[in-house]
């Protein structure tokens, strides 16, 4: 049986706290994303897209915002291509070219890949990607420097980017990066058995 002794215990008037113990602040404010918690002090909602959700706290770990910004669009794009590439494949649409490789021209999304690799025009997607991510890094360096916004890479085609942009990009990041993780993972569970619509 726990023993409760009064020496243990810390007693003080209402609305004053224990000594040694700071007092929360009650104006505190809460996430746009989560109402019932607090918005992370780091996310200020300066940036497009910014609406206080970060459950993990990493938005507090010390790793710049610029980073993570730029880290999150990259991956986003990414998605955004790979969606559509992989739906694309499995409703049957092939690169020209690949009419010497046979077993791709029959391949799906989900096998893609090994078969490239094997046959070996996976190369030439692997020294492009390596050729972007070397352009990439100046680009991050300026964003981390305050130079540049993240994700500018100045391609607008004449198009003014404004936040409204910026927030729908971000916007359709996120939700490219939900649904390929999800065609992949289904694909993946159905060892490429479940092809387009993936029901």
């Amino acid at each position: 049986m726990l023993a409760l002794t009064q020496a243990s215990l810390s007693f003080a008037p209402a609305g004053v706290a224990p000594a040694g113990v700071a007092r929360a602040s009650v104006s505190m404010v809460k996430s746009e994303a989560m109402p019932f918690m607090d918005a992370p002090a780091a996310l200020d909602g300066s940036m497009p897209g910014d609406v206080g959700f970060d459950p993990l706290g990493l938005s507090g770990m010390g790793i710049p915002l610029e980073y993570m910004r730029e880290a999150e669009i990259k991956h986003g794009r990414v998605c955004m291509l790979a969606t559509v590439g992989w739906i694309s494949t499995d409703t049957g649409l092939r690169a020209p070219g690949l009419e010497n490789y046979p077993d791709l021209m029959s391949a799906t999304s989900y096998t893609a890949h090994d078969i490239a690799v094997k046959e070996g025009p996976l190369i030439v997607l692997l020294i492009a990607c390596g050729v972007i991510e070397i352009a990439g890094f100046a680009g991050l360096q300026a964003s981390l420097e305050g130079k540049r916004t993240p994700g500018d890479f100045a391609l607008t085609g004449g198009i003014e980017v404004t936040d409204s942009l910026r927030q729908a990009e971000i916007k359709h990041s996120r939700l490219a990066m939900m649904a390929f993780s999800g065609i992949a993972t289904q694909s993946a569970i159905a060892h490429g058995a479940v092809g387009f619509p993936y029901f």
